[in-house]
Protein backbone atom coordinates (compact mmCIF):
# COMPACT_ATOMS: atom_id res chain seq x y z
CA UNK A 1 0.00 0.00 0.00
CA UNK A 2 1.39 3.35 -1.19
CA UNK A 3 1.41 6.35 1.22
CA UNK A 4 -0.64 8.08 -0.80
CA UNK A 5 -3.10 5.36 -1.13
CA UNK A 6 -2.88 5.49 2.46
CA UNK A 7 -3.63 9.23 2.94
CA UNK A 8 -6.50 8.82 0.52
CA UNK A 9 -8.31 6.06 2.50
CA UNK A 10 -7.68 8.09 5.71
CA UNK A 11 -9.11 11.07 4.49
CA UNK A 12 -12.17 9.49 2.91
CA UNK A 13 -12.86 7.88 6.43
CA UNK A 14 -12.85 10.78 8.52
CA UNK A 15 -14.62 12.96 5.50
CA UNK A 16 -17.44 9.49 5.75
CA UNK A 17 -17.42 10.32 9.34
CA UNK A 18 -18.20 13.56 9.51
CA UNK A 19 -21.14 13.27 6.96
CA UNK A 20 -22.75 10.50 9.31
CA UNK A 21 -23.40 13.37 11.90
CA UNK A 22 -25.39 14.85 9.19
CA UNK A 23 -27.09 12.70 7.05
CA UNK A 24 -28.15 9.27 6.98
CA UNK A 25 -25.73 5.83 6.12
CA UNK A 26 -25.93 4.74 2.31
CA UNK A 27 -28.75 2.55 0.88
CA UNK A 28 -28.80 -1.02 2.54
CA UNK A 29 -28.63 -2.65 -0.53
CA UNK A 30 -26.52 -1.14 -2.96
CA UNK A 31 -25.68 -2.21 -6.60
CA UNK A 32 -23.90 -1.08 -9.43
CA UNK A 33 -27.77 -1.98 -11.58
CA UNK A 34 -30.21 1.26 -11.14
CA UNK A 35 -32.61 0.16 -8.57
CA UNK A 36 -36.08 0.75 -7.27
CA UNK A 37 -34.97 0.37 -3.52
CA UNK A 38 -32.43 2.53 -4.14
CA UNK A 39 -33.77 5.04 -6.11
CA UNK A 40 -36.71 5.03 -3.54
CA UNK A 41 -34.26 5.70 -1.15
CA UNK A 42 -32.47 8.72 -2.48
CA UNK A 43 -35.99 10.28 -3.01
CA UNK A 44 -37.24 9.40 0.24
CA UNK A 45 -34.26 11.43 2.22
CA UNK A 46 -33.68 14.25 -0.44
CA UNK A 47 -37.49 15.03 0.25
CA UNK A 48 -37.53 14.32 3.34
CA UNK A 49 -38.83 17.22 6.49
CA UNK A 50 -35.48 17.00 7.77
CA UNK A 51 -33.72 18.94 4.12
CA UNK A 52 -37.08 21.58 4.36
CA UNK A 53 -37.48 21.56 0.21
CA UNK A 54 -33.76 22.21 -0.27
CA UNK A 55 -34.08 25.75 -0.47
CA UNK A 56 -30.76 27.76 -1.68
CA UNK A 57 -28.50 28.89 0.63
CA UNK A 58 -30.05 26.71 3.07
CA UNK A 59 -29.38 23.76 5.83
CA UNK A 60 -31.43 21.77 3.88
CA UNK A 61 -29.72 22.49 0.61
CA UNK A 62 -26.71 22.00 2.42
CA UNK A 63 -27.66 18.66 3.21
CA UNK A 64 -28.59 17.47 -0.16
CA UNK A 65 -25.05 18.69 -0.89
CA UNK A 66 -22.92 16.79 1.66
CA UNK A 67 -24.98 13.43 0.51
CA UNK A 68 -24.06 14.37 -3.27
CA UNK A 69 -20.52 14.37 -2.23
CA UNK A 70 -21.33 11.18 -0.12
CA UNK A 71 -22.73 8.81 -2.93
CA UNK A 72 -19.98 10.09 -5.31
CA UNK A 73 -16.94 9.56 -2.73
CA UNK A 74 -18.77 6.34 -2.19
CA UNK A 75 -18.99 5.19 -5.83
CA UNK A 76 -14.97 5.76 -6.44
CA UNK A 77 -15.65 8.84 -8.40
CA UNK A 78 -12.80 12.04 -8.85
CA UNK A 79 -13.55 15.10 -7.31
CA UNK A 80 -14.52 17.58 -10.25
CA UNK A 81 -15.21 21.09 -8.50
CA UNK A 82 -12.78 23.78 -8.04
CA UNK A 83 -12.73 22.11 -4.36
CA UNK A 84 -13.08 19.11 -3.67
CA UNK A 85 -16.28 17.85 -5.31
CA UNK A 86 -17.69 21.59 -4.32
CA UNK A 87 -17.97 24.65 -6.93
CA UNK A 88 -19.01 27.51 -4.70
CA UNK A 89 -20.35 31.13 -5.43
CA UNK A 90 -22.44 33.53 -3.82
CA UNK A 91 -25.88 33.79 -5.17
CA UNK A 92 -28.54 36.02 -4.19
CA UNK A 93 -30.80 34.14 -1.98
CA UNK A 94 -33.38 36.20 -0.74
CA UNK A 95 -34.65 39.69 0.87
CA UNK A 96 -34.19 41.64 3.92
CA UNK A 97 -36.25 43.83 5.69
CA UNK A 98 -34.10 46.08 8.06
CA UNK A 99 -35.51 48.19 10.90
CA UNK A 100 -35.51 51.38 9.24
CA UNK A 101 -38.83 51.58 7.06
CA UNK A 102 -40.80 54.09 8.31
CA UNK A 103 -43.87 56.20 6.69
CA UNK A 104 -45.49 59.12 7.91
CA UNK A 105 -48.12 60.87 6.00
CA UNK A 106 -49.59 64.48 7.05
CA UNK A 107 -52.76 65.75 6.13
CA UNK A 108 -53.73 69.41 6.61
CA UNK A 109 -50.87 69.25 9.48
CA UNK A 110 -52.27 66.42 11.06
CA UNK A 111 -49.56 63.39 11.35
CA UNK A 112 -50.36 59.54 11.17
CA UNK A 113 -47.31 57.63 11.72
CA UNK A 114 -47.85 54.26 9.64
CA UNK A 115 -46.72 51.18 11.20
CA UNK A 116 -44.87 48.62 8.49
CA UNK A 117 -46.37 45.27 8.65
CA UNK A 118 -50.15 47.01 9.33
CA UNK A 119 -50.52 49.93 7.76
CA UNK A 120 -47.75 49.92 5.13
CA UNK A 121 -44.93 47.27 3.83
CA UNK A 122 -42.38 47.95 1.16
CA UNK A 123 -41.13 45.57 -1.94
CA UNK A 124 -38.60 43.12 -1.74
CA UNK A 125 -37.45 44.88 -4.99
CA UNK A 126 -37.88 48.35 -3.54
CA UNK A 127 -34.13 50.38 -3.73
CA UNK A 128 -33.36 51.60 -0.07
CA UNK A 129 -33.77 55.51 0.33
CA UNK A 130 -35.42 58.48 2.19
CA UNK A 131 -37.71 60.80 0.73
CA UNK A 132 -40.02 63.96 2.03
CA UNK A 133 -42.24 65.70 -0.69
CA UNK A 134 -45.63 66.53 -0.96
CA UNK A 135 -47.71 63.62 -2.24
CA UNK A 136 -48.88 63.59 -5.81
CA UNK A 137 -51.41 61.18 -6.68
CA UNK A 138 -50.46 59.74 -10.46
CA UNK A 139 -53.88 57.57 -11.31
CA UNK A 140 -52.59 53.90 -12.04
CA UNK A 141 -49.16 55.03 -12.70
CA UNK A 142 -48.72 54.55 -16.36
CA UNK A 143 -47.13 55.81 -19.27
CA UNK A 144 -48.92 54.23 -22.91
CA UNK A 145 -47.51 56.52 -26.06
CA UNK A 146 -48.96 53.93 -27.96
CA UNK A 147 -52.18 54.38 -26.21
CA UNK A 148 -51.89 57.90 -26.06
CA UNK A 149 -52.06 57.45 -22.28
CA UNK A 150 -50.06 59.14 -19.46
CA UNK A 151 -50.57 59.53 -15.80
CA UNK A 152 -47.89 61.39 -15.73
CA UNK A 153 -47.93 63.84 -18.22
CA UNK A 154 -49.55 66.84 -16.13
CA UNK A 155 -47.88 66.16 -13.18
CA UNK A 156 -43.69 67.03 -12.23
CA UNK A 157 -43.31 64.27 -9.97
CA UNK A 158 -39.02 64.86 -9.95
CA UNK A 159 -37.55 64.13 -6.35
CA UNK A 160 -41.30 63.35 -5.22
CA UNK A 161 -43.07 61.01 -3.65
CA UNK A 162 -46.16 59.45 -5.97
CA UNK A 163 -49.23 57.56 -4.94
CA UNK A 164 -50.50 54.85 -7.68
CA UNK A 165 -53.59 52.83 -7.98
CA UNK A 166 -52.74 49.18 -9.07
CA UNK A 167 -54.72 48.02 -12.50
CA UNK A 168 -55.15 50.12 -15.70
CA UNK A 169 -58.04 51.72 -16.95
CA UNK A 170 -59.45 48.53 -18.68
CA UNK A 171 -59.39 46.19 -15.97
CA UNK A 172 -62.73 44.70 -17.32
CA UNK A 173 -61.10 43.58 -20.90
CA UNK A 174 -59.26 40.62 -20.82
CA UNK A 175 -57.46 41.19 -23.70
CA UNK A 176 -56.29 45.06 -22.84
CA UNK A 177 -53.01 46.15 -24.16
CA UNK A 178 -52.76 47.57 -20.82
CA UNK A 179 -52.31 44.53 -18.83
CA UNK A 180 -48.62 44.29 -20.56
CA UNK A 181 -47.44 47.07 -18.84
CA UNK A 182 -49.39 47.71 -15.74
CA UNK A 183 -47.62 45.65 -13.08
CA UNK A 184 -46.35 47.23 -10.13
CA UNK A 185 -42.91 46.17 -11.50
CA UNK A 186 -44.02 48.47 -14.82
CA UNK A 187 -45.25 50.98 -12.23
CA UNK A 188 -41.74 51.76 -10.49
CA UNK A 189 -40.11 51.85 -13.90
CA UNK A 190 -42.40 54.94 -15.02
CA UNK A 191 -42.03 56.62 -11.46
CA UNK A 192 -38.48 56.19 -11.71
CA UNK A 193 -38.62 57.59 -15.54
CA UNK A 194 -40.44 60.29 -14.54
CA UNK A 195 -37.96 61.35 -12.35
CA UNK A 196 -40.32 60.27 -8.62
CA UNK A 197 -38.21 59.55 -5.59
CA UNK A 198 -40.52 57.26 -4.26
CA UNK A 199 -43.73 55.45 -5.02
CA UNK A 200 -46.89 54.16 -2.75
CA UNK A 201 -49.17 52.16 -4.56
CA UNK A 202 -52.47 50.68 -2.99
CA UNK A 203 -54.91 48.31 -3.97
CA UNK A 204 -58.38 50.41 -4.87
CA UNK A 205 -60.45 46.78 -4.22
CA UNK A 206 -58.81 45.16 -1.26
CA UNK A 207 -57.42 45.54 2.18
CA UNK A 208 -54.75 43.17 2.49
CA UNK A 209 -51.11 44.09 2.06
CA UNK A 210 -48.53 42.53 -0.69
CA UNK A 211 -45.98 39.92 1.14
CA UNK A 212 -42.38 41.08 1.34
CA UNK A 213 -40.65 38.38 -0.78
CA UNK A 214 -37.63 38.02 -3.36
CA UNK A 215 -39.27 37.41 -6.86
CA UNK A 216 -36.10 35.94 -8.19
CA UNK A 217 -34.44 39.36 -9.71
CA UNK A 218 -31.35 39.59 -8.15
CA UNK A 219 -32.29 43.80 -9.48
CA UNK A 220 -33.89 46.18 -7.76
CA UNK A 221 -36.13 48.79 -9.15
CA UNK A 222 -34.30 51.42 -8.67
CA UNK A 223 -36.72 53.51 -6.76
CA UNK A 224 -38.28 53.16 -3.19
CA UNK A 225 -41.87 51.24 -3.61
CA UNK A 226 -44.16 50.58 -0.72
CA UNK A 227 -47.37 49.64 -0.75
CA UNK A 228 -50.16 50.73 1.79
CA UNK A 229 -53.68 50.01 3.11
CA UNK A 230 -56.59 50.76 1.24
CA UNK A 231 -57.58 52.19 4.49
CA UNK A 232 -54.78 54.72 4.59
CA UNK A 233 -54.98 55.55 1.06
CA UNK A 234 -58.78 56.57 0.95
CA UNK A 235 -57.87 58.96 4.24
CA UNK A 236 -55.72 61.17 1.96
CA UNK A 237 -58.59 62.17 -0.33
CA UNK A 238 -60.89 64.95 0.59
CA UNK A 239 -62.19 67.00 -2.22
CA UNK A 240 -62.84 63.26 -4.40
CA UNK A 241 -63.09 60.14 -3.18
CA UNK A 242 -60.23 57.86 -4.65
CA UNK A 243 -63.24 55.42 -6.07
CA UNK A 244 -64.95 57.99 -8.21
CA UNK A 245 -61.73 59.23 -9.23
CA UNK A 246 -61.05 56.54 -10.69
CA UNK A 247 -64.19 55.19 -11.94
CA UNK A 248 -63.83 58.53 -13.78
CA UNK A 249 -60.56 57.51 -14.88
CA UNK A 250 -61.88 54.56 -16.32
CA UNK A 251 -64.77 55.60 -18.50
CA UNK A 252 -62.80 58.50 -20.10
CA UNK A 253 -59.60 57.04 -20.54
CA UNK A 254 -58.30 60.68 -19.26
CA UNK A 255 -55.42 60.33 -16.15
CA UNK A 256 -56.59 62.71 -13.02
CA UNK A 257 -52.85 63.24 -11.64
CA UNK A 258 -52.67 65.82 -9.40
CA UNK A 259 -51.05 66.98 -5.79
CA UNK A 260 -52.98 66.22 -3.11
CA UNK A 261 -53.91 69.05 -1.54
CA UNK A 262 -52.29 69.69 2.19
CA UNK A 263 -50.97 66.41 2.02
CA UNK A 264 -47.58 65.55 2.69
CA UNK A 265 -45.15 62.09 2.61
CA UNK A 266 -41.98 61.35 4.38
CA UNK A 267 -40.87 57.52 3.74
CA UNK A 268 -37.29 55.86 4.39
CA UNK A 269 -37.00 52.39 3.19
CA UNK A 270 -34.49 49.76 4.44
CA UNK A 271 -34.23 46.72 2.07
CA UNK A 272 -31.05 44.75 1.12
CA UNK A 273 -30.27 41.55 -0.98
CA UNK A 274 -28.86 38.52 1.05
CA UNK A 275 -26.45 36.29 -0.64
CA UNK A 276 -24.92 33.33 0.11
CA UNK A 277 -22.35 30.76 -1.04
CA UNK A 278 -23.79 28.13 -2.75
CA UNK A 279 -22.27 24.68 -4.23
CA UNK A 280 -22.48 22.97 -7.49
CA UNK A 281 -21.24 18.95 -7.02
CA UNK A 282 -19.09 17.38 -9.55
CA UNK A 283 -17.65 14.20 -10.06
CA UNK A 284 -15.62 12.60 -12.87
CA UNK A 285 -15.66 9.13 -14.25
CA UNK A 286 -12.66 8.29 -16.58
CA UNK A 287 -13.87 6.89 -20.05
CA UNK A 288 -12.66 3.53 -21.05
CA UNK A 289 -11.05 4.24 -24.85
CA UNK A 290 -7.83 6.02 -24.09
CA UNK A 291 -8.61 7.76 -27.62
CA UNK A 292 -12.13 9.15 -26.54
CA UNK A 293 -11.43 9.60 -22.81
CA UNK A 294 -10.80 13.43 -23.34
CA UNK A 295 -14.05 14.36 -24.19
CA UNK A 296 -16.71 14.61 -21.67
CA UNK A 297 -20.49 14.07 -21.55
CA UNK A 298 -22.05 15.97 -18.71
CA UNK A 299 -25.14 14.06 -16.61
CA UNK A 300 -26.52 16.67 -14.31
CA UNK A 301 -29.70 17.35 -12.69
CA UNK A 302 -30.65 20.31 -9.99
CA UNK A 303 -30.79 19.14 -6.56
CA UNK A 304 -32.79 22.11 -5.00
CA UNK A 305 -36.44 23.26 -4.72
CA UNK A 306 -38.87 26.01 -3.00
CA UNK A 307 -38.01 25.51 0.47
CA UNK A 308 -40.90 26.67 2.49
CA UNK A 309 -42.56 27.88 -0.52
CA UNK A 310 -40.19 31.03 -2.26
CA UNK A 311 -40.91 32.56 -4.90
CA UNK A 312 -42.30 30.17 -8.12
CA UNK A 313 -44.69 28.33 -5.75
CA UNK A 314 -47.86 27.99 -6.59
CA UNK A 315 -49.36 27.23 -3.04
CA UNK A 316 -52.16 29.94 -2.06
CA UNK A 317 -52.39 28.77 2.03
CA UNK A 318 -51.96 31.08 4.32
CA UNK A 319 -49.90 29.16 6.11
CA UNK A 320 -45.71 28.22 5.22
CA UNK A 321 -45.49 25.06 4.28
CA UNK A 322 -42.16 22.78 3.32
CA UNK A 323 -41.95 22.24 -0.32
CA UNK A 324 -40.39 18.98 -0.18
CA UNK A 325 -40.07 18.38 -4.31
CA UNK A 326 -39.88 14.91 -4.74
CA UNK A 327 -40.59 15.06 -8.50
CA UNK A 328 -39.05 18.39 -9.11
CA UNK A 329 -36.02 17.53 -8.49
CA UNK A 330 -35.40 14.85 -6.10
CA UNK A 331 -36.74 11.84 -8.63
CA UNK A 332 -33.43 13.44 -11.59
CA UNK A 333 -30.98 13.85 -8.74
CA UNK A 334 -31.79 10.08 -7.74
CA UNK A 335 -31.66 9.46 -11.34
CA UNK A 336 -28.80 10.68 -11.25
CA UNK A 337 -27.14 9.60 -8.20
CA UNK A 338 -28.18 5.76 -9.95
CA UNK A 339 -26.78 6.63 -13.20
CA UNK A 340 -23.28 7.30 -11.74
CA UNK A 341 -22.82 4.57 -9.73
CA UNK A 342 -24.02 2.04 -12.69
CA UNK A 343 -21.60 3.67 -14.91
CA UNK A 344 -18.66 3.50 -12.07
CA UNK A 345 -19.24 -0.18 -12.70
CA UNK A 346 -19.84 -0.36 -16.71
CA UNK A 347 -17.42 2.60 -17.78
CA UNK A 348 -18.57 4.45 -20.83
CA UNK A 349 -15.83 5.16 -23.75
CA UNK A 350 -15.90 8.97 -23.17
CA UNK A 351 -15.35 10.40 -19.43
CA UNK A 352 -18.73 10.99 -17.68
CA UNK A 353 -19.00 14.32 -15.53
CA UNK A 354 -22.26 14.69 -12.85
CA UNK A 355 -23.13 17.52 -11.77
CA UNK A 356 -25.77 18.29 -9.32
CA UNK A 357 -26.74 21.91 -9.52
CA UNK A 358 -27.63 24.59 -7.53
CA UNK A 359 -30.29 27.27 -7.75
CA UNK A 360 -32.17 26.16 -10.84
CA UNK A 361 -35.39 26.97 -9.10
CA UNK A 362 -33.65 30.48 -8.88
CA UNK A 363 -33.26 30.65 -12.57
CA UNK A 364 -30.77 28.42 -13.27
CA UNK A 365 -28.24 30.35 -11.53
CA UNK A 366 -25.78 26.83 -11.07
CA UNK A 367 -26.01 25.34 -14.48
CA UNK A 368 -25.18 29.02 -15.75
CA UNK A 369 -22.35 29.59 -13.27
CA UNK A 370 -20.72 25.80 -14.49
CA UNK A 371 -21.48 26.84 -18.02
CA UNK A 372 -19.12 30.37 -17.76
CA UNK A 373 -16.37 28.89 -15.03
CA UNK A 374 -16.48 25.21 -16.29
CA UNK A 375 -14.40 23.24 -14.18
CA UNK A 376 -13.70 21.18 -16.84
CA UNK A 377 -12.56 22.98 -20.60
CA UNK A 378 -15.94 23.53 -22.29
CA UNK A 379 -14.30 22.47 -25.39
CA UNK A 380 -14.25 18.73 -23.70
CA UNK A 381 -17.69 18.49 -23.45
CA UNK A 382 -19.37 16.50 -26.40
CA UNK A 383 -22.91 16.73 -25.00
CA UNK A 384 -24.88 17.09 -21.89
CA UNK A 385 -27.91 15.01 -20.63
CA UNK A 386 -30.12 16.73 -18.56
CA UNK A 387 -32.73 14.99 -15.79
CA UNK A 388 -35.27 17.28 -14.06
CA UNK A 389 -38.56 15.92 -12.82
CA UNK A 390 -38.13 12.16 -13.84
CA UNK A 391 -40.69 10.29 -11.12
CA UNK A 392 -44.30 10.70 -12.10
CA UNK A 393 -44.15 8.91 -15.48
CA UNK A 394 -48.13 7.64 -15.65
CA UNK A 395 -48.74 3.67 -16.43
CA UNK A 396 -51.41 4.81 -18.38
CA UNK A 397 -50.13 7.49 -21.29
CA UNK A 398 -46.87 6.02 -20.76
CA UNK A 399 -45.79 9.20 -22.09
CA UNK A 400 -41.64 10.76 -21.47
CA UNK A 401 -40.52 13.43 -22.87
CA UNK A 402 -37.31 14.10 -24.58
CA UNK A 403 -36.23 17.41 -25.60
CA UNK A 404 -32.93 18.86 -27.76
CA UNK A 405 -33.12 15.95 -30.17
CA UNK A 406 -32.46 18.45 -32.73
CA UNK A 407 -29.85 19.72 -31.60
CA UNK A 408 -27.14 17.04 -33.03
CA UNK A 409 -27.62 15.61 -36.47
CA UNK A 410 -28.76 11.58 -35.62
CA UNK A 411 -29.93 12.58 -32.10
CA UNK A 412 -33.50 11.74 -33.00
CA UNK A 413 -33.12 8.47 -34.59
CA UNK A 414 -30.88 7.43 -32.41
CA UNK A 415 -33.62 8.04 -29.53
CA UNK A 416 -36.16 6.44 -31.62
CA UNK A 417 -34.06 3.67 -31.86
CA UNK A 418 -33.53 2.71 -28.83
CA UNK A 419 -36.95 3.31 -27.46
CA UNK A 420 -37.78 -0.11 -29.27
CA UNK A 421 -37.11 -1.88 -26.74
CA UNK A 422 -38.94 0.79 -23.84
CA UNK A 423 -42.08 1.42 -26.06
CA UNK A 424 -42.47 4.71 -24.36
CA UNK A 425 -44.73 7.27 -25.78
CA UNK A 426 -42.31 9.67 -27.10
CA UNK A 427 -42.50 13.36 -26.95
CA UNK A 428 -39.44 14.74 -29.00
CA UNK A 429 -39.24 18.62 -28.85
CA UNK A 430 -36.28 19.58 -31.32
CA UNK A 431 -34.97 22.39 -29.64
CA UNK A 432 -32.77 22.76 -26.66
CA UNK A 433 -34.08 25.92 -25.00
CA UNK A 434 -36.68 25.42 -21.77
CA UNK A 435 -36.42 26.55 -18.08
CA UNK A 436 -34.13 24.17 -16.80
CA UNK A 437 -30.59 23.29 -16.64
CA UNK A 438 -29.79 22.04 -20.04
CA UNK A 439 -30.06 25.70 -21.45
CA UNK A 440 -27.51 26.57 -20.09
CA UNK A 441 -25.46 24.56 -22.29
CA UNK A 442 -27.39 24.52 -25.57
CA UNK A 443 -26.14 28.47 -24.92
CA UNK A 444 -22.84 27.74 -25.05
CA UNK A 445 -23.68 25.49 -28.55
CA UNK A 446 -23.69 22.11 -27.25
CA UNK A 447 -25.46 19.26 -27.74
CA UNK A 448 -28.25 18.59 -25.25
CA UNK A 449 -30.52 16.00 -24.63
CA UNK A 450 -33.25 16.26 -21.79
CA UNK A 451 -35.68 13.86 -20.18
CA UNK A 452 -38.72 14.64 -17.93
CA UNK A 453 -41.87 13.21 -17.66
CA UNK A 454 -43.88 15.89 -17.52
CA UNK A 455 -45.75 18.51 -15.60
CA UNK A 456 -48.75 17.56 -12.92
CA UNK A 457 -51.01 19.31 -10.56
CA UNK A 458 -48.48 19.17 -7.33
CA UNK A 459 -46.25 21.07 -9.69
CA UNK A 460 -44.10 23.67 -7.36
CA UNK A 461 -46.65 22.84 -4.40
CA UNK A 462 -46.19 21.53 -0.70
CA UNK A 463 -47.81 18.03 -2.17
CA UNK A 464 -45.06 17.15 -4.54
CA UNK A 465 -44.28 14.18 -1.82
CA UNK A 466 -42.00 10.76 -2.03
CA UNK A 467 -45.11 8.39 -1.71
CA UNK A 468 -46.49 10.00 -5.67
CA UNK A 469 -43.36 8.80 -7.21
CA UNK A 470 -43.76 6.13 -9.94
CA UNK A 471 -40.22 4.37 -9.10
CA UNK A 472 -40.50 0.95 -11.30
CA UNK A 473 -41.56 4.20 -14.01
CA UNK A 474 -38.26 6.33 -13.14
CA UNK A 475 -36.45 3.19 -12.93
CA UNK A 476 -37.68 2.02 -16.83
CA UNK A 477 -36.49 5.80 -17.66
CA UNK A 478 -33.45 5.54 -16.25
CA UNK A 479 -32.48 2.90 -17.34
CA UNK A 480 -33.62 4.22 -21.30
CA UNK A 481 -31.01 6.97 -20.67
CA UNK A 482 -28.12 5.05 -19.62
CA UNK A 483 -28.88 3.25 -23.23
CA UNK A 484 -28.79 6.46 -25.51
CA UNK A 485 -26.26 7.54 -23.59
CA UNK A 486 -24.42 4.12 -24.69
CA UNK A 487 -25.79 4.57 -28.23
CA UNK A 488 -24.19 7.87 -28.57
CA UNK A 489 -21.17 6.87 -26.87
CA UNK A 490 -20.76 4.20 -29.46
CA UNK A 491 -20.31 6.47 -32.11
CA UNK A 492 -16.38 6.97 -32.20
CA UNK A 493 -17.32 10.73 -34.22
CA UNK A 494 -18.42 13.39 -31.63
CA UNK A 495 -21.78 14.81 -32.04
CA UNK A 496 -22.00 17.72 -33.98
CA UNK A 497 -23.88 20.69 -32.94
CA UNK A 498 -27.27 22.14 -34.66
CA UNK A 499 -29.04 24.77 -33.11
CA UNK A 500 -32.69 24.70 -33.93
CA UNK A 501 -34.68 27.61 -35.03
CA UNK A 502 -37.71 28.30 -32.69
CA UNK A 503 -40.22 30.75 -33.12
CA UNK A 504 -40.54 32.53 -30.08
CA UNK A 505 -39.17 33.31 -27.00
CA UNK A 506 -40.85 30.99 -24.31
CA UNK A 507 -39.37 32.89 -21.23
CA UNK A 508 -41.24 36.15 -22.45
CA UNK A 509 -45.23 36.13 -22.72
CA UNK A 510 -47.96 38.44 -23.43
CA UNK A 511 -46.44 40.46 -25.61
CA UNK A 512 -47.26 40.89 -29.29
CA UNK A 513 -43.57 41.97 -30.55
CA UNK A 514 -40.78 39.30 -30.76
CA UNK A 515 -37.25 39.58 -30.19
CA UNK A 516 -35.31 36.75 -29.92
CA UNK A 517 -32.99 37.76 -26.66
CA UNK A 518 -32.10 34.84 -24.23
CA UNK A 519 -32.11 36.05 -20.67
CA UNK A 520 -29.50 35.58 -18.32
CA UNK A 521 -31.04 35.73 -15.13
CA UNK A 522 -28.01 35.69 -12.95
CA UNK A 523 -27.18 38.75 -14.08
CA UNK A 524 -26.72 41.34 -11.15
CA UNK A 525 -25.14 44.48 -13.02
CA UNK A 526 -28.07 46.68 -13.52
CA UNK A 527 -29.65 46.55 -17.19
CA UNK A 528 -30.70 43.45 -19.00
CA UNK A 529 -27.83 40.57 -19.91
CA UNK A 530 -28.18 38.44 -23.03
CA UNK A 531 -26.55 35.06 -22.87
CA UNK A 532 -27.35 34.93 -26.78
CA UNK A 533 -29.90 35.26 -29.50
CA UNK A 534 -32.61 32.64 -31.17
CA UNK A 535 -31.09 31.89 -34.83
CA UNK A 536 -33.01 33.99 -37.25
CA UNK A 537 -34.41 36.09 -34.54
CA UNK A 538 -34.48 40.24 -34.63
CA UNK A 539 -32.45 40.39 -32.02
CA UNK A 540 -29.44 38.08 -34.03
CA UNK A 541 -30.11 39.70 -37.16
CA UNK A 542 -29.68 43.61 -35.09
CA UNK A 543 -26.03 42.44 -34.28
CA UNK A 544 -26.73 41.58 -30.42
CA UNK A 545 -24.14 38.70 -29.29
CA UNK A 546 -24.16 36.52 -26.06
CA UNK A 547 -23.01 38.94 -23.04
CA UNK A 548 -24.27 42.04 -24.68
CA UNK A 549 -25.72 44.38 -21.61
CA UNK A 550 -29.06 46.05 -22.57
CA UNK A 551 -29.08 49.14 -20.65
CA UNK A 552 -32.03 51.12 -22.97
CA UNK A 553 -34.40 49.88 -25.63
CA UNK A 554 -36.07 52.35 -27.44
CA UNK A 555 -36.82 55.53 -25.07
CA UNK A 556 -36.67 53.05 -21.74
CA UNK A 557 -33.31 52.84 -19.72
CA UNK A 558 -33.29 49.07 -18.40
CA UNK A 559 -31.99 48.46 -14.74
CA UNK A 560 -33.50 44.65 -14.65
CA UNK A 561 -35.58 41.82 -16.92
CA UNK A 562 -39.01 43.11 -15.80
CA UNK A 563 -38.02 46.79 -17.25
CA UNK A 564 -37.13 45.17 -20.50
CA UNK A 565 -40.47 42.88 -20.54
CA UNK A 566 -42.05 46.90 -19.77
CA UNK A 567 -40.56 48.19 -22.66
CA UNK A 568 -41.56 45.49 -25.38
CA UNK A 569 -45.32 46.19 -23.71
CA UNK A 570 -44.59 49.77 -25.08
CA UNK A 571 -43.85 48.52 -28.80
CA UNK A 572 -45.44 47.01 -31.97
CA UNK A 573 -44.43 44.73 -34.55
CA UNK A 574 -42.89 46.00 -37.39
CA UNK A 575 -40.84 48.77 -35.66
CA UNK A 576 -37.35 49.72 -35.90
CA UNK A 577 -36.58 50.21 -32.01
CA UNK A 578 -32.91 51.64 -30.96
CA UNK A 579 -30.95 49.79 -27.87
CA UNK A 580 -28.02 50.62 -26.17
CA UNK A 581 -25.87 47.80 -25.80
CA UNK A 582 -22.79 47.89 -23.72
CA UNK A 583 -20.24 45.28 -24.69
CA UNK A 584 -16.79 44.93 -23.46
CA UNK A 585 -16.87 48.15 -21.58
CA UNK A 586 -18.54 50.33 -24.72
CA UNK A 587 -21.62 51.55 -25.55
CA UNK A 588 -22.90 50.65 -28.69
CA UNK A 589 -26.03 51.36 -30.52
CA UNK A 590 -27.93 49.01 -32.59
CA UNK A 591 -31.44 48.99 -34.61
CA UNK A 592 -34.14 46.02 -33.96
CA UNK A 593 -37.13 45.71 -36.49
CA UNK A 594 -39.56 44.29 -34.03
CA UNK A 595 -41.55 41.22 -35.37
CA UNK A 596 -45.24 39.81 -34.62
CA UNK A 597 -44.94 36.61 -32.26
Amino acid sequence: MTRTRLTTILLLAAACAAYAQTIPPPPPTSTADVTIDELGYHIRYLASDELEGRGTGTKGGELAVSYLEREFQRYGLAPAGDKGYRQTFEAVTGVAMGADNTLTLSTAGARRTLLVGRDFTPYGFSAAGRASSPLVFAGYGINAPNKQYNDYASVDVKGRVVLVAKGHPESGNPHSDFDDISSVRSKALFAREAGAAALLIVNPDGDGLAEFTYDNSPQGAGIMVVNITRAEALALFTREALPAILARIDSTKTPASSVLSDVTADIQTDVSFIRKPVSNVAALLEGSDPALRGQVIVIGAHYDHLGWGQSGSLYRGKDRVIHNGADDNASGTAAMLELAQYFASNRPRRSVLFLGFAAEEMGLLGSSHWAKNPTRPLADVAWMINIDMLGRLSDSTNKLNVQGVGTSNGFEELVKKVNESYKFDLGLIQDGQGSSDHASFYRKDLPVLFFFTGLHTDYHRPSDDADKINLPGEQRAARFIADVLRAIDARDERPLFTKVVVKEDRRVRGFNVYVGTIPDYGNTEEGFKITGTSPGSPAEKAGLKAGDLIVQFGDTKLKNIYDYMNALGLHKPEEDVPVTVKRGGELLTLTIHLVKK
